[in-house]
């Protein structure tokens, strides 16, 4: 934890005046450098790129035919589809190779999540769940070691990826982590271990979350399916589809469905403190190195900052607690569609100028939601990763219901299926309750 603590040089190249962290155990720089290098560079679309095959991979052997298959939970099934992909996409294949039951661990510590997080219940209380975190850090480590032992400079492949650590991102921390003061393989494996579950437990929740609203909106489903195929970035629902990521991460009924579900269904903190001496803000002061929360989930519904649209008419009024991607378009010529509030004061937000062009269609847009949409923290220590996690997420979607067909059992009309506020700000809430349903191949 020293490395931790000690660590008050920032996250910008040159360390803080006041800092004497020599630059070998600048670990918050060197971390976020590592990490926003890959997830913004090259990395971004060679990580896409392998998630997205290795999904289309496993979606194409699932035991399932073109008979409806009932199944028991919603959740359940996106976790287990999409969390060998994930993880192979950044880590490789040795890790998932070694050991089999990775995957189910892993969404064990994610359901004993809070054990960690909110430090309440000692060991003895949940057993079950520190053997696991052991299992799963074990895991890591004995990775760590074979791929020491294997990685040469010749495995590396035309992507940056190679067989042994997977993406250069893992290849890179190991070389960095290495030289910090105090850490050692255990807590190199806890890092690596924090990294997996913070990248891809959130997301993953997420995919199911846009899948559920999609389900329970025919309308909305059969436009995105519509936006999929008909845009130049796929050739059409087939069993080995080819995907312009890019392409697909900009359109217009996608986006504002992704935004629309983690403003909807994620919960966090962003906690900030001030290093280097007291912050005055008006009339208070927060002293030095005491922590500030910000909820996420409070700024989310904010009803004085957020459209609802109009009460006046029937269907037209969308409450802060019920799913609305609309809410994130801009309809050509109508100045009280978009996601803030017509009335909402302050400075004017400027709309793209075909917003006001007949012949434009509805656009997706996000200016002026800093403070509000914060489901990545904000400032320049919001998640360098945002930009995978939503490419992860629009992919994930994408092939899930362009490979297979799906229909929820029974409507949610009482609401029995919201979000599991037990883990209100641990990142994307799971939903409280089974999500029964039924699955086949597409024809």
């Amino acid at each position: 934890m020293r490395v931790y603590l000690d660590d008050d040089s920032g996250i910008s190249p040159q360390p803080h005046a006041e800092s004497n962290i020599v630059d070998k155990n600048r670990y918050y720089y060197q971390n976020r450098k590592a990490i926003v290098g890959f997830f913004n560079g090259p990395g971004l679309k060679s990580k896409g790129n392998r998630f997205m095959d290795l999904l289309i991979k496993k979606i194409a052997i699932l035991h399932l035919g073109q008979e409806w298959t009932e199944q028991d939970d919603l959740y359940t099934f996106v976790q287990k589809l999409l969390i060998g992909p994930a993880v192979e996409a950044i880590c490789g294949p040795i890790l998932l190779a070694q050991n089999p039951d990775f995957g189910n661990n892993f969404w064990q510590i994610d359901h004993d999540i809070y054990y960690f997080f909110k430090a309440y219940h000692p060991k003895w209380l949940a057993p079950g769940a520190y053997r696991n975190r052991s299992k799963l850090l074990n895991d890591v480590k004995s990775w760590h070691t074979l791929a020491q032992e294997l990685f040469e400079e010749s495995s590396i492949e035309l992507d940056g990826h190679d067989p042994f650590y997977g993406s250069p991102l893992m290849r890179t921390r190991q070389q960095y982590l290495t030289n910090v003061d105090g850490l050692d393989a255990d807590a190199m494996a806890s890092q690596d271990l924090g990294l997996l579950w913070a990248e891809n437990a959130n997301s993953i929740l997420a995919i199911f979350w846009m899948i559920y609203e999609a389900l329970q909106r025919p309308q909305l489903l059969s436009q995105a399916l519509e936006e999929i195929i008909t845009s130049q970035s796929w050739t059409g629902l087939h069993p080995s589809p080819t995907i312009n990521t890019e392409a697909l991460c900009n359109m217009p009924v996608l986006q504002p469905m992704y935004a629309e579900t983690l403003r909807l269904y994620t919960s966090l903190f962003a906690l900030r403190s001030a290093a280097h001496g007291d912050l005055n803000i008006n009339s208070f002061t927060i002293p030095r190195d005491e922590l500030i929360a910000v909820d996420s989930r409070v700024c989310a519904v904010d009803s004085d900052t957020w459209n609802t649209g109009s009460k006046e008419k029937a269907g037209a009024y969308h409450a802060l607690n019920q799913f609305w991607a609309e809410r994130f378009l801009v309809h050509p010529g109508d100045p009280h569609s978009g996601p803030l509030r017509f009335s909402h004061s302050g400075k004017k937000i400027a709309r793209p100028e075909s917003s006001n062009d007949p012949g434009k269609g509805p656009q997706f847009l996000m200016d002026g939601l800093a403070g509000a949409w914060i489901l990545f923290g904000g400032g320049n220590r919001q998640c360098p990763g945002r930009n995978f996690a939503k490419q992860e997420i629009i992919i994930g979607f994408t092939l899930v219901l362009s490979m297979l067909d799906l229909e929820l059992s029974s409507p949610d009309k009482d609401g029995i299926r919201k979000p599991n506020l037990r883990y209100y700000g641990l990142g994307t809430l799971p939903p409280k309750g089974k999500v029964p349903f039924r699955v086949r191949k597409r024809l």
